[in-house]
């Protein structure tokens, strides 16, 4: 799929969704309160769809531009010298309970 068929189907997927969401409220002014419920519904996914594909198209985008973002001369930066992490040292450690010796 290309970026575009994303961008066209997402905005389609907004625009029905905000129909369903007109027809709803067409509804409960109408006074038909059970019938405007799943049509709210209906709306409120498809909306929500058009939105995730609208998102999606965004990041393919970006997605393709990466390699050449990855091309382009930066200034690298020295690693940061952290505490080091490994076993305790021995000396460091204070000394506990002592258990007793078996006989």
């Amino acid at each position: 799929m290309s970026y575009w068929f994303r961008e066209i189907a997402g905005w389609g997927l907004i625009l029905l969704g905000l129909y369903t969401f007109s027809n709803a409220y067409g509804l409960l002014l109408n006074k038909r309160v059970f019938e405007a419920g799943p049509a709210a519904f209906m709306g409120f996914v498809i909306f929500r769809g058009g939105i995730h594909l609208l998102k999606v198209a965004v990041a393919a985008q970006m997605a393709r531009a990466l390699p050449e973002m990855a091309n382009a001369t930066t200034r690298r930066m020295g690693r940061a010298t952290g505490r080091p992490v490994g076993p305790t040292p021995a000396k460091a450690v204070l000394p506990g309970p002592k258990s007793r010796q078996s006989r």
